[in-house]
């Protein structure tokens, strides 16, 4: 008979499930967790290859807080309500919501790993629909294209147009090989060898009867337009903004993105922070980026949610070296 979960999470924690806490513990337990200090703001630094080093601070979530301290689980230790299907469509939409958010910050993450700075977009001519079709037909594709570049990384988002085709972005680095690449996706999208090899090597034009195409797609004016390259946080914040849309209309459980495995994942820490005010926690944020060494910094914050974003870059013949020195900021 399978363990359930509830008995698991007892398991290894050594708390018998039978085993309930009377009301004078808990308000005892409760007293305690409160009698410590809690810490007002909880800080993220990411530290991604290259010398790049993001840092985020949001409000201490002090019930969470409280509750770790008195081994409660809100998850495990409230009893289980059965929830009406306007509860249920309505906690759906919060997890896409959240799934969404975290997918964002993953693909951001990955695509500053690599230091994108292409975009390339493979379509079809047909006004092709089915993701599952677009997911068989793009492995199909990075098997053929690593017979020549074995260690070629990526990041593809899907994108639904108007008229329902589909078709995907990919986030690449440096200068792609187009030829070998358009060769790999026509045969991944069933285009006859016979015709891929007249094209490929008798220089025959294929016309209308291509199945499909790659671009490769230079940044617009508002996402810092004026060549061919991208910036890598331009990049990904173009490539995140279809994410979104595509939690509201996929599967429940089919996949958003691709990414190849061979990109060298960030760095993360958590901490909790000394700062009692937003501003001291501006200090404290600034002051985390710029010990890395930190040339370049960019800052977002709401004052309302209380929350800080900082990103730097350190040149890579900095790294590992610490800024003497922090100036001062003027918090008035």
């Amino acid at each position: 008979m399978a363990t359930s979960l509830r008995q698991r999470w007892d398991t290894v924690n050594d708390r018998p499930s039978t085993k309930r806490r009377s009301l004078v513990d808990e308000h005892r337990a409760f007293q305690q967790a409160i009698s410590y200090e809690i810490p007002e703001y909880r800080a993220k630094v990411v530290h991604l290859p290259h010398g790049q080093t993001e840092v985020s601070i949001t409000p201490a979530n002090k019930t969470n807080v409280i509750n770790v301290r008195m081994g409660f689980n809100p998850l495990l230790d409230c009893p289980r309500k059965r929830r009406t299907v306007e509860e249920q469509e309505e906690r759906d939409k919060e997890n896409r919501q959240r799934s969404a958010k975290r997918a964002k910050q993953r693909v951001r993450y990955l695509i500053k790993s690599i230091t994108a700075d292409y975009m390339l977009t493979f379509s079809y001519r047909e006004n092709m629909t089915d993701h599952t079709r677009l997911e068989s037909d793009w492995k199909e594709f990075v098997r053929l294209y690593r017979t020549r570049y074995p260690n070629w990384r990526y990041i593809g988002v899907p994108e639904e147009q108007e008229r329902g085709s589909l078709h995907l972005h990919v986030a690449v680095q440096g200068k792609q090989d187009i030829r070998w690449l358009l060769r790999c996706w026509l045969l991944a999208i069933g285009q006859p060898s016979d015709d891929v090899r007249s094209w490929l090597i008798d220089h025959v034009k294929l016309g209308a009867k291509s199945l499909g195409a790659v671009n490769v797609e230079p940044p617009k004016k508002r996402w810092g337009g004026g060549g061919t390259k991208w910036k890598a946080e331009k990049l990904a914040g173009y490539l995140t903004k279809y994410l979104g849309k595509d939690f509201e209309v996929a599967e429940k459980f089919a996949k958003k993105y691709w990414h190849s495995r061979n990109i060298e994942q960030p760095v993360i820490e958590r901490f909790w922070l000394r700062a009692k005010t937003y501003l001291e926690a501006i200090r404290e944020a600034h002051d985390l980026v710029f010990y890395t060494g930190a040339t370049s910094l960019s800052m977002w914050g709401d004052c309302s949610a209380q929350v800080i974003w900082i990103t730097g870059e350190t040149a890579r013949e900095k790294l590992g070296q610490c800024t003497q020195g922090v100036p001062d900021l003027d918090c008035d």
